[in-house]
């Protein structure tokens, strides 16, 4: 409960809890990344080529009709491993800055939280993204390779791009993937947060349980709406990290040429298989990092917020079907 201040009581911020919490990020960044990797190769071979690659599943199909199973599973290595590192820092600065925020804020109320979530989230993407894009560019190019047919590894892959573009060529996709993942990760995050606490007061609950059924469906919920909006910036980045477009075209230059040259289709390739995606990305890593966060010892401000509201349900009658309409009215007022 609050203090007599009015304050909320304090969080663990200390170093100890922050790599723990980080540790938690790159052990269900590895997970989730091996368990959906299928997908997402089907996605990068759509954006990438979506005129002989038509259709999600039609996609997959002829992916295990060109290359067998090992195509769908091409970069499976690169996406584990470089996920980790990725994963690390980003849950890592995106729960310091939300416990140490909160602490900072000394409230608890929508808008509070609100604001804290979106920053932090945008921190903990403008530090993951100098991992996060190079890793990326490398997976992306084995899916590609691996689909193809043509044989690829890692140094390869680094050595041909370092020896075509410099180093530089690594980060070709930057600004496209800081411009989708920025805004996608506040979304994201902003939605999945308020959205445990929700599900909290319907009773919804799954504290010491393996299975995070909350997290699992606030995930769901949030990564299919962030990707939705996103899908156009996402195209251009899947482009420019395959190759298929110069890193000098950039950002805007891509989304002209894709609008220009395929519509508004061809900015939407491959959505159906991003959506869903993202849908089950969400769903399946936030309920293993809370699972992970839960065998480590470790919760949020966020975490405390949603035990207090399932035992606010506890207490009260069972939600009613008007509860939503109070709600309403009280914020307008």
């Amino acid at each position: 409960a609050p203090s007599a201040a009015g304050a909320p009581p304090p969080h663990p911020t200390s170093v100890s809890a922050d790599m723990r919490r980080a540790s938690a990020g790159a052990l269900a960044g590895a997970i989730t990344n091996g368990i959906l990797h299928p997908l997402d190769t089907v996605k990068t071979v759509r954006q990438a080529d979506p005129k002989n690659f038509p259709g999600t599943f039609r996609a997959m199909s002829r992916v295990l009709q060109q290359s067998g199973w090992r195509g769908l599973y091409g970069g499976l290595g690169t996406a584990m491993v470089g996920a980790m590192p990725s994963s690390f820092v980003f849950f890592g600065t995106y729960e310091a800055m939300k416990a140490r925020l909160t602490r900072l804020a000394g409230e608890r109320s929508v808008e509070a939280r609100a604001k804290i979530h979106m920053v932090s989230a945008a921190c903990g993407n403008a530090a993951s993204s100098l991992i996060f894009v190079p890793k990326e560019l490398v997976k992306q190019r084995l899916q590609a390779a691996r689909v193809a047919g043509v044989e690829a590894s890692i140094s390869s892959v680094v050595a041909g791009v370092v020896k075509d573009n410099g180093v530089r060529g690594l980060y070709a996709a930057y600004t496209a993937t800081i411009c989708r993942n920025i805004p996608t990760t506040v979304l994201n995050f902003l939605l999945y947060e308020e959205l445990k606490v929700q599900l909290a007061r319907y009773r919804v609950s799954d504290e010491g349980s393996p299975v995070k059924y909350r997290s699992m469906v606030a995930g769901a919920c949030s990564g299919a709406c962030a990707s939705a909006i996103m899908t156009p910036i996402d195209v251009c980045k899947t482009r420019l990290s395959t190759g298929r477009f110069p890193a000098s075209l950039g950002l805007r230059g891509s989304l002209a040429r894709i609008a220009r040259e395929e519509g508004i289709r061809g900015l939407y390739a491959g959505a159906q298989a991003r959506i869903l995606g993202a849908a089950l990305f969400s769903a399946v890593g936030l309920s293993t990092y809370d699972y992970c966060k839960q065998l480590m010892g470790v919760g949020t401000s966020v975490d405390k917020i949603v035990r207090e509201a399932a035992d606010d349900a506890l207490t009260q009658p069972v939600v009613r079907e008007g509860w939503w309409r109070q709600r309403l009215e009280e914020l307008r007022s």
